[in-house]
């Protein structure tokens, strides 16, 4: 079985409950580049990859470009995935090239699960049948009241843990905002994100001033390609790290993780390449035993924790979900667990009219969101 033709979509898609801000970003549509691959059998597999706005484009243009490198090739996820990775490399190690990768090899898989007539999870070897969820708030600007109710809510609905942004101009506004919810959720678990703001001086006085409040982990303190930053600060620290949605290779996460960086391994599926590398790292992980923790994505996120050993746990992000963003059949998590469909294939149905509705002209110039950047301190 070869494939035949593949068609893509960039779709650009404003986030339903309002912007996302953190101390870096300022988010207000999630871009979904869709492929489809079809195969010279008549089977159709669907891949998708995706943005946080930024670099649609550049990626679809760079799938355009890889296209004719792919028409013939047997649909092997595998082979498929490390001849392209040798084509586009030379642009990059990760970041575009690995986005772009994505959409292709989660086609690919699409199309082996069909084959088979299998869920993805199966299709790799289930090892558990659902996935705890926990619940993740883009809410720096947000009151403490409107975050302590956002986490109460999530420990309502079932949530193992919940998960809120910090990095306010001052450290003690942030411990203040830490402190009360803390206060009114007990020792539910509790983590914070501080989306690489802080500089490592910065860093360590935040981890000293969280340290009462026994938290799950703290997320991406430091710039993400400072791995040495982040295993000292680690050493010194006993709060464990995560890490990963901004770490794109399976070279860079074995330096993280044999440089005693991170406890928590959070890879994207889609920033990575797809689920052939996703599971390559998720076994390195295993072998330091570190669990995984996948950003974003949560639908195609726990077909993969189903047949990953190490699983934790995967990311229900506030209004960023596939559902929410309406551009699939509604999947949703009952009591805080998500429990992946048993269609054949990625199981995921999108919704081609919002997608068309929101299609992106490729050649047409980019209308830019602007924010000040203090809006979300």
């Amino acid at each position: 079985m070869k494939i035949d033709q593949i068609e893509f979509q960039l779709s650009r898609i404003r986030l339903p409950k309002g912007d996302w801000g953190d101390q870096i970003h300022h988010v207000t549509h999630i871009e979904i580049i869709t492929a489809d691959v079809y195969s010279d059998t008549g089977i159709v597999g669907t891949g998708f990859t995706h943005t946080s706005g930024v670099g649609g484009r550049t990626i679809l243009a760079m799938l355009e470009e890889m296209r004719p490198t792919l028409i013939g090739q047997s649909v092997n996820p595998r082979s498929v995935w490390h001849d392209a990775w040798r084509y586009i490399r030379d642009n990059g190690p990760g970041g575009v090239t690995t986005l772009a990768l994505a959409a292709i090899d989660i086609a690919l898989w699409d199309i082996v699960g069909k084959v088979q007539n299998k869920a993805l999870a199966d299709v790799i070897g289930r090892v558990r049948e659902d996935v705890p969820l926990y619940g993740s708030g883009i809410n720096l600007n947000l009151s403490a009241d409107e975050v302590v109710e956002q986490v109460r809510d999530w420990r309502g609905r079932g949530y193992f843990a919940g998960k809120v942004k910090v990095g306010k101009p001052e450290l003690e506004e942030d411990v203040y905002r830490l402190t009360k919810i803390r206060e009114a959720v007990g020792e539910y678990p509790l983590m914070v994100d501080a989306n690489q703001g802080w500089s490592y001086p910065e860093a360590v006085r935040a981890m000293e001033r969280f340290r009462h409040l026994n938290l799950y982990w703290v997320e991406e303190p430091l710039p993400v390609d400072d791995v040495l930053g982040h295993a000292r600060l680690r050493a010194r620290s006993s709060l464990p790290i995560g890490l990963g949605e901004n770490v794109y290779t399976l070279n860079q996460f074995n330096q993280f993780l044999a440089s005693d960086a991170c406890d928590f391994v959070q890879a994207d599926i889609g920033r990575v390449g797809g689920i052939t590398p996703y599971l390559d790292i998720a076994a390195v992980a295993r072998s330091y035993n570190v669990p995984m923790a996948p950003h974003f994505v949560m639908e195609l996120s726990a077909h993969l924790l189903c047949a990953v050993p190490n699983a934790l746990g995967a990311e229900d992000t506030h209004g960023g979900t596939l559902t929410e963003l309406g551009v699939i059949e509604p999947q949703h998590p009952v009591n805080g667990v998500f429990t992946p469909p048993l269609t054949a294939g990625h199981g995921l149905v999108f919704d081609r009219v919002k997608l068309s509705a929101n299609a992106v002209n490729p050649h047409e110039t980019p209308v830019v969101d602007t924010l000040a950047a203090d809006t979300f301190a």
